[in-house]
């Protein structure tokens, strides 16, 4: 009976233990959650809108708070040095925006700093 009651707990546990384990790897990392926000949606992004000047006011100090979020992550591989680097980049490019919608170079340093695979190859973990 011990020995059955033992088994049993045994089991159990690593039932317990394996479920928890999945439950964890279903959870989004705090960078897949603020790229979501950021850039997920194709044409209708938060990216792409502020692109073509259709984001408001609220919209750009949401992204500016999403890449200060951002810039505090830890990446899930490559150098800090690099996502310090890169996400300083968008950061600053986000910001310039926030302060003028219409400048051009403003814009075209946010689409250069949030180009997808310039920080996807370095700092994105393999799926």
């Amino acid at each position: 009976m011990k020995k059955l009651l033992c088994l049993a707990v045994v089991v159990a546990a690593v039932g317990i233990a394996g479920h928890l384990l999945a439950a964890d790897k279903d959870k989004k990392s705090k960078i897949e959650t603020i790229m979501e926000k950021a850039h997920k949606g194709g044409k209708n992004s938060l990216r792409n809108r502020v692109l073509r000047n259709e984001a408001s006011k609220e919209e750009l100090a949401t992204l500016v708070e999403l890449y200060t979020e951002l810039s505090k992550a830890t990446p899930p591989k490559g150098s800090k040095e690099s996502w310090k680097e890169k996400t300083t980049a968008v950061l600053e490019a986000a910001k310039k925006v926030k302060a003028d919608p219409t400048d051009k170079a403003a814009l075209a340093a946010y689409n250069k700093a949030t180009t997808c695979m310039a920080c996807h190859d370095v700092h994105k973990e393999e799926e």
